[in-house]
Order: structure tokens, then C-alpha cells, then sequence
């Protein structure tokens, strides 16, 4: 009897700490709403000038929302770090030729970031598989 009440007591403690980290894993969803003087890359699409909103649903993964809510672009992040915290939510473009490329999100009151990765970089990560991962992709003839 007391076996089955300590495996009760046990499983019932279980599911309350999987409860609590559900909610807190869910409560670290951010948004930074934010307008864009210019027309900008995430990625390789292209955006025009206007209001947007940037979300992170989930660790090191962004989501680029237009003014009406609807996810336009996503991309994945690294984590960066700040000597001191920044005093508003913060966007950096890389800059050339005209062209403005989103690569970097900060969030107001935090002394870390997100670093987005290039599109060039998972575009050659998608190219250079391995032989392996090729042949077994691609299948064989018997």
C-alpha cells in the first residue's frame, strides 16, 4: 500500500515540474513590433518598406509577420551577447549595394540577441552533402 501511494505521489510530481516547464518554455515567446524605413532581406526574400513584426516561438528561430499578423519569412538564429543591456528593441541590417539584409534582432531591457544566418550559408549547407547522405537521398538501382 505504501509502494502504491509513493509511485502515486511520484508520478503526480512528474507531471506537475513537466507542467511547469511546459509554461515556461511557453512564456519565453517574444515580439518586437517594428517599422522599416526601407526595403530589407530575411533570407532571400525581399520585403518592402513598412511595419512588421519579428516573433521567436522558439529558441534560436525567428518569425517575420506583416502589419496583418500573417508569418511572411522565418529564420534561424545564434545566440549573441552585449557587454550591457540595450535600452530599446534593436534591429541591425548589413548594408551594401542598396540592399539592407536583417542580421541581427535585440530585444529591449537584454544584454543578449539573435544573429540571424545568412542565407548563403544554408543555401551551401543544402549543397555540400555528404556521399553518404547522397546515396542514401538519392536511392540506387538494385
Amino acid at each position: 500500500m505504501k509502494q502504491l501511494i509513493a509511485r502515486t505521489l511520484t508520478s503526480l510530481l512528474l507531471v506537475v515540474v513537466w507542467l511547469a516547464g511546459t509554461a515556461y518554455a511557453q512564456s519565453t515567446t517574444w515580439v518586437i513590433k517594428v517599422n522599416i524605413p526601407f526595403e530589407f532581406n530575411v533570407g532571400d526574400k525581399t520585403f518592402p518598406a513598412g511595419d512588421y513584426s519579428l516573433a521567436q516561438p522558439l529558441q534560436h528561430f525567428l518569425v517575420l509577420r506583416d502589419s496583418r499578423g500573417q508569418a511572411i519569412a522565418s529564420a534561424f538564429t545564434e545566440g549573441i551577447e552585449s557587454a550591457a543591456p540595450v535600452a530599446a528593441p534593436k534591429l541591425r541590417f548589413y548594408s551594401a549595394d542598396g540592399r539592407h539584409v536583417l542580421t541581427e534582432v535585440w530585444q529591449q531591457q537584454e544584454s543578449s540577441g539573435q544573429r540571424l544566418f545568412p542565407a548563403r550559408y544554408r543555401t551551401n549547407f543544402a549543397k555540400h552533402r555528404s556521399t553518404e547522405a547522397r546515396e542514401t537521398a538519392e536511392g540506387s538501382q538494385p
